[in-house]
């Protein structure tokens, strides 16, 4: 997400540096082969990219960050800051309608699920992969944690 908003906010016309404790940009897009891409492409576009760095204090024109190795601090001079950092499901509207539980068959709906980012936020692949899953699914047997897509092994011969 870091280098997504880093890319959007240099095409609009701020200056960008991008620091993260970890040791990639984007470092999810490692397992999809995007990594060296994403991380080429924002230095292309003038993108100056800290590594290995935590944000410890924001004031009103710099940032101070710290290494994730040594705990070293060094200042980035700031006029804005936006956080990419951990977040949390938000179940309001699950448990909302849980609570209406009663009113469901006069609506004509037979099951609620909570799933994707309201039950756990992550990378969009696990969002677009839970909302698959649940189209799959849908009023169907709950099949806990067991994988629900049939895979198709090919192999080459010679004929």
């Amino acid at each position: 997400m870091g280098g997504v908003l880093a890319e959007l906010l240099v095409k609009n016309g701020a200056k960008v540096t991008l620091i993260t404790p970890s040791a990639y940009v984007s470092e999810w897009t490692n397992n999809t082969l995007e990594q060296a891409a994403i991380h080429s492409n924002l230095v292309e576009m003038g993108v100056d990219i800290v590594l290995n760095r935590g944000v410890t204090e924001i004031a009103v024109d710099h940032v101070v960050s710290d290494c994730v190795y040594t705990g070293r601090t060094q200042t980035f001079a700031a006029d804005a800051v936006v956080m990419v950092a951990s977040r949390t499901g938000n179940d309001e509207i699950y448990t909302a309608l849980l609570a209406r539980e009663a009113e469901w068959a006069d609506a004509g709906i037979k099951t609620v699920k909570m799933f994707g980012d309201a039950e756990a936020p992550g990378p969009i692949a696990w969002s677009t992969y839970a909302g698959h899953r649940y189209a799959r699914e849908l009023d169907g047997k709950d099949i806990g944690d067991a994988l629900p897509f049939r895979r198709e092994i090919t192999a080459l011969a010679i004929d």
